[in-house]
């Protein structure tokens, strides 16, 4: 019973393979192919299967993680959409909500629009919010638009009618038309991706998803073909293929086709599922996530095991009203390129010299320094170090990159620009992780650090000091941590409708009646994807709000009894409280919406257990080498240390290395600061005290 997984990340494709018989699992990291991505997928699901001596026939699942839709969004690459609303409202998605990116900045030019102006079209045809039809449906007018579609060679169109989600009536026969006008066209109805008030949202989120159905389908297509190709893994076509989604759970290949904006933001997803999975089996409850990639650090919080979900999440400034794990990334990875502003100062990212041509220490054409090549340049890495099991680093490469483009320009040594480097990186880290914690009234102090990615054990304890965190834990393979999640991720359907009404005029029978038609829907959902009975769990949430507020909190209805109710007003209030500080039982409240969230549970691997150490560390140490340990504000350090080098898979449970040391392994590299301590955890994980700062 094999299953394997692949997250394909800006600089480096991660996979897994997992057998669950013997419990042993293979990693590899190859490099990402920018060109077709689905070529550096199967490459290295290949090696991870050749490890365990099995071959494609053998995998009963397949996991796919990537940020193919991200970059559509970014890049602007997604297919040639119209969008489709009432009369009157052509403009919708120019005019937004019309806040301002920035107050006080009066240059300050929004982002491009998905669908340009001149493939916005209206039609005449009102539904009231109460779902009557106010004014039919101009059909002549639609038939004509349709002609316009083709004429423009339009490839998905958005259809969003006001309050449509109290009655969609209009927008299916909209679709009707449409697809007879014009046969082959990709419709999409906001109902079907989000049966809610706000038509913006709803709007911007069906135009994502319009616009992203034509390449998703196309690339997953593909993807599937290669997997199940004899010159590819020779998949049987009947193993199921699994994508990563923005909520923490996987979606079949057929649902992340129809919705592929349920991908959106999943990039560092697994990263988050699998943390909170391995933390609740080392006793780790609260916890902050730092997931440092080649391009970004992804971060996020999670309490007593639960990670944050949002439905307020954004990309390019487009909202994304779907439920999201609350990330918060940042342009800070180990391809950062350092570079110096106007002002002279230093600064690292958010451009990143990603796969092609990559750091300069890479060897492959780049010329930027990048946090990669401080790394190197300090000593975390080694002369023979080999990022991924394969990929060499040239250290005289990344010394004069450093050198020319920061040491000459500042006045400064080249090794204190190198940890000037990381100074900075390690800061904008910190401020995205106080973005998370502070900001939203948790102390930091009161978490575990689970630092992870190709780069993210590396600069664990510097980060952990400039918080004053004591404590990290650092994941078996963290480099390959979000494909290790897809292994342990649920498959997951969310529905929600809209009804606004006071919650003393909503009785509970009444909400009963709504709940039991969304569970019918996540229970059919669960039915096509073929989850057992036993394993399936229903989760029932209202989203209410005070009076007069605009926005809502999700709150869990409990067991369904009939004073369900009751339960649920004394459990806003408390979440209210502790996310923004206070509450007031005596304000009246308001139900907005009402959701069910479907889940099919998976078998998670059982991560297998090392044997006890005896205390010695002699097998496991491969060497020393004199490592750099720069000063910021909360260490003393500022000199070369002569350093331990020690192998991870070697290191047994129960053993203790103590810093300053470096620990190998083929994913990641883990650094200890002097003074810092890590014993070595059952389930091979490493649990770091963060020593004093002298």
């Amino acid at each position: 019973m094999i299953r394997i997984a692949s997250d394909v990340g800006g600089t480096f494709t991660d996979n897994v393979a997992y057998d669950s018989s013997t419990r042993l699992m293979s990693v590899s990291k190859v490099s990402t192919t920018p060109i077709n991505r689905a070529l550096g997928t199967v490459d290295g699901l290949r090696r991870v299967l050749e490890k365990l001596n099995r071959t494609g026939k053998d995998v009963v699942f397949v996991g796919h993680g990537m940020t193919t839709a991200t970059n559509a969004v970014i890049q602007r690459n997604g297919a040639l959409t119209a969008f489709l609303t009432n009369e009157g409202f052509r403009d919708m998605l120019l005019i937004g909500r019309q806040n301002r990116p920035s107050l006080f900045d009066l240059t300050v030019v929004r982002n491009e629009q998905i669908v340009p102006r001149e493939l916005c079209f209206s039609v005449p045809g009102r539904m009231d919010y109460l779902g009557r039809e106010v004014t039919p449906l101009d059909e002549t007018a639609l038939k004509k638009i349709g002609q316009v579609l083709k004429e423009k060679k339009v490839e998905a169109v958005a259809i969003t009618f006001l309050h449509s989600y109290a009655n969609p009536m209009h927008e299916k026969r909209a679709a009707q038309i449409l697809a007879k006008e014009f046969p082959g066209l990709v419709i999409c109805l906001s109902t079907d991706v989000l049966s809610e008030f706000r038509e913006f949202e709803r709007a911007s989120v069906t135009v994502l998803n319009a616009f992203l159905i034509p390449i998703m389908q196309k690339y997953l297509s593909s993807l599937v073909d290669f997997l199940e190709a004899p010159e590819g893994l020779n998949l049987h076509p009947q193993t199921p293929v699994m994508v990563m989604e923005a909520s923490g759970g996987v979606m079949t290949v057929g649902s992340a086709r129809d919705k592929p904006i349920h991908t959106v933001l999943s990039g560092p997803a697994g990263g988050v599922v699998a943390s909170n999975f391995i933390a609740s089996s080392c006793d780790v409850l609260d916890v902050i996530t730092m997931d440092i990639g080649g391009t970004s650090t992804d971060i996020s919080l999670m309490r007593n095991n639960q990670p944050s979900i949002t439905r307020d999440a954004r990309i390019e400034s487009l909202p994304i009203r779907l439920p999201v794990l609350d990330i918060n990334a940042i342009g800070a990875g180990g391809g950062s390129i350092a570079w110096i502003d106007d002002g002279g100062a230093l600064r690292v990212g958010p451009q990143s010299a990603e796969a092609i041509p990559g750091p300069a220490c890479y060897g492959r054409g780049g010329q930027e320094p990048t946090v990669s090549d401080a790394n190197l340049a300090l000593g975390r890495f080694g002369a023979d170090a080999r990022l991924g099991g394969e990929l060499t680093l040239d250290l005289e490469a990344a010394l004069s990159a450093i050198k020319i483009k920061i040491a000459i320009p500042l006045g400064i040594d080249v090794i204190d620009a190198a940890a000037g480097i990381l100074r900075v990186a390690h800061a904008n880290i910190v401020r995205g992780i106080r973005v998370v914690s502070v900001e939203r009234g948790h102390d930091p102090r009161d978490f575990t650090l689970m630092p992870f990615g190709g780069a993210g054990p590396m600069h664990g304890s510097p980060v952990a000091r400039e918080l004053g965190l004591t404590r990290i834990l650092i994941t078996p393979n963290p480099g390959i941590l979000c494909a290790f999640g897809l292994l342990v991720s649920d498959i997951r359907h969310d529905r929600i409708e809209t009804h606004i009404r006071p919650i003393a005029d909503f009785s509970y029978a009444e909400a009963k009646t709504i709940l039991e038609r969304l569970k019918k829907t996540a229970q059919e959902l669960l039915d096509r994807d073929e989850v057992p009975i036993d394993k399936r769990v229903i989760k029932l949430h209202a989203h209410i709000r005070y009076v007069g507020q605009s926005y809502e909190l999700a709150v869990e209805i409990g067991d369904g009894k009939e004073n369900a109710w009751i339960d649920i007003v004394q459990s806003f209030h408390q979440t209210h409280k502790q996310r923004f500080g206070h509450a007031d039982p005596k304000a009246r409240l308001e139900i907005v919406s009402l959701s069910v969230t479907g889940i099919g549970k998976v078998d998670p691997p059982v991560l297998p257990e090392l044997p006890k150490g005896t205390g010695s560390l002699t097998n496991a140490l491969i060497g020393n080498r004199e490592v750099y340990f720069e000063r910021n504000s909360m260490s003393n350090f500022g000199k070369w240390h002569l350093t331990s080098i020690y192998e991870r898979v070697k290191l047994l449970a129960g053993d203790e290395v103590i810093g300053p040391a470096v620990v190998v392994e083929e994913s990641s590299t883990t650094v200890l600061y002097p003074n810092d301590s890590a014993v070595v955890q059952n389930n091979g994980s490493l649990l770091i005290t963060v020593g004093d700062a002298t």
